[in-house]
């Protein structure tokens, strides 16, 4: 698949929607385990931040979802591994994978954040770890993004994972490597981290809904 602009951040699917900041009723019912009427409860006391389109649908500020899930852990004490994500990070640079780093940690639905600095080594991860959600670089030593995005989409224990890549390569350049695909969301540099966390909360309501 052509990849058509990887700076318009996202391939629109259904499961994942394209970037906000908000979120359906629905989805922020599954992220924080409750029904759709606690959601439409909660968002008229105003424990949730949310407005309607012109068409009437309700849309959910994701950062009022992420504060209240993270009083949920707080008080539960413990991050069920259900109701929270895990992610590997391949990237050869390693000022941008602390960068990743620092950013996720600070996101309260993040149980475990993996690291590697080639595709080879990121390949072995992903078959120990079975993440949740990918963050892969094109550009790789050894074994490179293109290689890797490929390989896992015909791995049954990796069905369920999520793919974001994110590069600097231009759009032409993608397409002569054969593109992306269909289901592999694309971002470029600098990297939106609000745009990453749509995508990671998206994913988590997938996750809670199966």
């Amino acid at each position: 698949m052509n990849v058509v602009d990887p700076y318009s951040a996202l391939h629109h699917d259904s499961a994942f929607p394209m970037p906000a900041n908000y979120l359906t009723s629905r989805e922020a019912a599954r992220i924080l385990g409750v029904s759709v009427r606690t959601i439409q409860q909660w968002t008229e006391k105003e424990l949730l931040q949310s407005w309607k389109t012109e068409g009437g649908h309700r849309r959910i500020s994701h950062d009022s979802v992420e504060q209240l899930l993270q009083k949920q852990q707080k008080n539960q004490g413990v991050l069920d591994a259900s109701q929270s994500l895990s992610i590997l990070i391949i990237e050869d640079n390693e000022a941008l994978r602390k960068l990743y780093f620092a950013h996720f940690k600070r996101w309260p639905f993040v149980s475990h954040i993996f690291t590697a600095p080639d595709g080879f080594d990121g390949l072995v991860l992903l078959g120990e770890m079975k993440p949740d959600l990918l963050i892969c670089d094109l550009r790789l030593p050894g074994v490179n993004g293109f290689q890797i995005v490929r390989s896992i989409q015909n791995m049954k224990k990796l069905s369920h994972l999520q793919t974001v890549v994110v590069s600097g390569l231009p759009v032409p350049e993608i397409n002569a490597h054969g593109g992306l695909p269909a289901r592999v969301h694309v971002m470029g540099k600098p990297i939106d981290f609000a745009g990453l966390k749509t995508i990671a909360l998206a994913c988590l309501a997938n996750k809670m809904a199966r």
